[in-house]
C-alpha cells in the first residue's frame, strides 16, 4: 500500500509540473540572438541585459522559488537560422517561452510557428507593427512598432515644431516602407503630403545625388527612417550640401554612438524615444537608472555605461519576469498569458508604460522625443500619444 500511495504522488508530481520548461526548481527560457557575426556587438549585448536581470532574480531567491535558466541561441541574425534554432530551442530544449528575440525578419520568421504551437513569444528586438496587428494570443511586443512612431513623428513635425515642407528618407525594406506610410497616413490627417519621398539602400555609401534632391526641394524638415550607421552618412552628406533644416530620426539611434559617430553633426537632431532618460528634472528617472546600473553590474562591474542594447535585453526580461510573478507559483503558458494581459500602464525599472489585453498587443503606445544639444540627448517632449 505504501508503494501505491508514493507512486501516486510522484504521478501527482509529474503532472503537476508538466508544462515544457517549468520544473519544481527552475523555469528554462529561450532567447535567440546574433552572438558571432556582424550584428554580435548588438546581440551581446542584449543577452547581457537579459542575463544581468535574471542574475539578479536568482540571487534573490527566484520566482517562486525557481531559478530562470536562459538557453540563448546564436541565429546571427539571420531569419533562416532563426526559424532553425528557435525550433531547436523548443522541440528539443523544451523552453517555457521565448524571451527578447532580436531582429525584425527573425522575429517574423517565427512568430506563427511560436503562436501556433501555444509558445508564449515576449518581447522582440523590433519595430515591426506586424507583432502586434492582428493580436496574435501568444507573442506580447513591448517596443513602439514604427507605425506608431511615424505618425507620431509627423504629429510632433507639424503640431511641435510648426515644419509643413517635410521630406521622408526611407530604407528601401519593410522597416523604411512602413515608416513612409505612417508619416503619410498622419500628415493626411493635416491635410498634407510628403514634399519629397526618397527610397535608399542602406549598403550604398555615396548618398550625394539623393542629397541634390533634397537640396533641391528645399524642406524645412526632413525624417530619416535608418539606422545608425546609414543614418550619419545622410546627416553628414545633407549638412555638407547646405540642407539646413530640422532632422528626425527613429529609436533604434538613441545610442550615443550616433553622436561619438556624427560627431558635431549630429547637434540639435531630434531622435524618438521610449525609455526615460535619467534627466536633473526627473529624480525619479534617476533613481530608476541607478538602481538599473546596480543590478546590471552586479554581473558586469567593470561597466559603467551599459548600452541600449543592453537596456532593451534588461527591459525584455523584467517584463517576462513581472508577467511570472502575476502568473502566481502554479506556472503555466495559459497562466502567463492572462497575467501579461492584466498590464495597465505598468511601470517596472526600467519599463514604462506597458499595456497589453485580451485583443490588446501593443505594448508601448506611447513615445518621446529628444534632441542632441551639446552633445548629449535632451528630452524636449514628454510622453507622447496619438490620442492627444
Amino acid at each position: 500500500m505504501k508503494k501505491i500511495f508514493v507512486i501516486a504522488i510522484l504521478i501527482v508530481a509529474l503532472f503537476a509540473f508538466s508544462e515544457n520548461g517549468v520544473y519544481p526548481d527552475k523555469i528554462v527560457v529561450g532567447s535567440f540572438q546574433a552572438l558571432s557575426g556582424p550584428y554580435a556587438v548588438i546581440g551581446q549585448e542584449m543577452t547581457k541585459g537579459m542575463k544581468a536581470y535574471f542574475n539578479w532574480i536568482n540571487n534573490n531567491g527566484g520566482i517562486y522559488k525557481r531559478q530562470i535558466e536562459l538557453v540563448v541561441a546564436d541565429d546571427q541574425l539571420n531569419p533562416s537560422k532563426t526559424v532553425i534554432e528557435v525550433k531547436r530551442l523548443v522541440e528539443e530544449d523544451q523552453v517555457f517561452a521565448i524571451v527578447g528575440g532580436l531582429g525584425t525578419y527573425g522575429c517574423l520568421a517565427v512568430m506563427d510557428y511560436l503562436n501556433d504551437n501555444g509558445v508564449p513569444f515576449v518581447y522582440q528586438g523590433s519595430g515591426s507593427s506586424l507583432l502586434a496587428i492582428p493580436p496574435k494570443k501568444y507573442v506580447f511586443p513591448v517596443q513602439p512598432d514604427y507605425t506608431l512612431e511615424g505618425q507620431l513623428i509627423a504629429k510632433f513635425s507639424v503640431e511641435t515644431l510648426g515644419k509643413s515642407k517635410i521630406a521622408v528618407l526611407y530604407m528601401s525594406n519593410d522597416v523604411g516602407k512602413e515608416g513612409l506610410q505612417a508619416v503619410k497616413t498622419k500628415l493626411a490627417d493635416y491635410g498634407m503630403k510628403p514634399a519629397l519621398e526618397i527610397p535608399y539602400n542602406p549598403a550604398e555609401t555615396d548618398y550625394s545625388s539623393l542629397a541634390v534632391r533634397v537640396l533641391g526641394v528645399n524642406p524645412d524638415l526632413t525624417v530619416i527612417y535608418g539606422f545608425v550607421t546609414d543614418t550619419v552618412r545622410w546627416i553628414k552628406t545633407l549638412r555638407d550640401y547646405g540642407v539646413e533644416c530640422d532632422i528626425v530620426t527613429i529609436y533604434p539611434n538613441a545610442d550615443p554612438v550616433i553622436i561619438t559617430l556624427a560627431g558635431d553633426y549630429a547637434e540639435g537632431i531630434y531622435i524618438t524615444g521610449w525609455v526615460p532618460l535619467p534627466t536633473e528634472d526627473r529624480p525619479d528617472f534617476v533613481r530608476d537608472y541607478q538602481r538599473f546600473l546596480g543590478i546590471y553590474q552586479e554581473s558586469y562591474p567593470d561597466e559603467q555605461v551599459p548600452s541600449s542594447y543592453a537596456v532593451a535585453g534588461f527591459i525584455a526580461a523584467e517584463v517576462f519576469v513581472e508577467g511570472l510573478v502575476r502568473a502566481g507559483p502554479n506556472l503555466t503558458r495559459e497562466a502567463l498569458v492572462k497575467s501579461l494581459e492584466s498590464f495597465d500602464h505598468w511601470n517596472g525599472i526600467l519599463s514604462k508604460d506597458i499595456s497589453w489585453g485580451p485583443n490588446q498587443r501593443r505594448g508601448k503606445s506611447s513615445m518621446y522625443f529628444l534632441q542632441v544639444q551639446n552633445g548629449l540627448f535632451v528630452p524636449v517632449t514628454n510622453l507622447l500619444t496619438l490620442e492627444k
